[in-house]
């Protein structure tokens, strides 16, 4: 048997939930044992399976870990350092998600060039330790929006920005289909498969809608709910996502 340990501070214990929840989802084709237990403010997710699947769970082990430092650990460095002018919700959480998206290959390759998977792994002694150069790749990217903060308090050059950003992004995926039924908001790819979905009553669900678009880093995305989306959320994505995005109705034609 191949066993190994993931231990986090009870301080991440989403991050621990994310990484617990997939692996015991992963690991139950290959008849994998995932397991978890909290002691002295620590979570500890232990995992075992035969050792001819030793690789593919470790590989699997190694991406999990990969996304939990670039996104929330990176969204929490982000949350600490930005100095931000005072923005509207929406706005702030897709500068936000923009800055967490961008670059994030390069992230996660110096994360995984630093990877260990021997025996265990302490994530926050890994990132404080091992991650030096990543979190002053960050820091350079704070500092270039805090030093141009006043700019950022203008709807126009934020707008612009956030356009720049999401230009750049790494694409993801051909197009997110993004349609309604019922109360829920759902997220498709290309062929249709369910990326995610929201209710459309949540709270702040403009954010999330943007957001969700700008992480999922399409080519094209394809609204066909917009009737249920308010003036300004229209606005607001026909100018980031240009020319870019279709808003159109069931049958496939345009409805705006």
């Amino acid at each position: 048997m191949w066993e190994f340990c993931i231990n986090l501070s009870d301080k991440n214990i989403s991050a621990s939930k994310k990484i617990y929840l997939a692996l015991k989802d992963f690991c139950k084709d290959f008849n994998g044992i995932v397991t978890t237990y909290e002691r002295c403010d620590s979570i500890s997710i232990l995992v075992s399976c035969e050792k001819c699947d030793e690789m593919r769970i470790k590989h699997y082990i190694g991406q999990l870990i990969s996304e939990i430092i670039c996104v929330d650990f990176k969204l929490n460095y982000l949350k600490e350092n930005l100095t931000l002018p005072n923005l509207d919700t929406v706005s702030k959480n897709a500068f936000l998600q923009a800055l967490l998206s961008f670059d994030k290959e390069s992230d996660r390759y110096i994360i995984e060039e630093q990877l260990d998977l021997e025996k265990s792994i302490d994530v926050e002694a890994f990132y404080f330790f091992k991650l030096a150069s990543l979190r002053e790749k960050w820091k350079e990217l704070v500092k270039i929006a805090n030093d141009n903060k006043a700019y950022l308090s203008s709807n126009d050059t934020l707008v612009e920005l956030l356009k720049f950003l999401v230009d750049n992004l790494e694409l993801k995926c051909e197009a997110v289909n993004l349609m309604q039924k019922d109360n829920k908001l759902l997220f498709y790819d290309t062929n249709f498969n369910l990326l995610g979905q929201n209710d459309i009553s949540e709270k702040d669900i403009d954010s999330t809608i943007i957001s969700s678009l700008i992480a999922l880093a399409p080519r094209n995305v394809n609204i066909y709910c917009a009737d249920s989306f308010n003036n300004n959320l229209v606005h607001l994505l026909k100018q980031i996502f240009d020319k870019r995005i279709n808003f159109l109705n069931v049958d496939g034609i345009s409805s705006l």
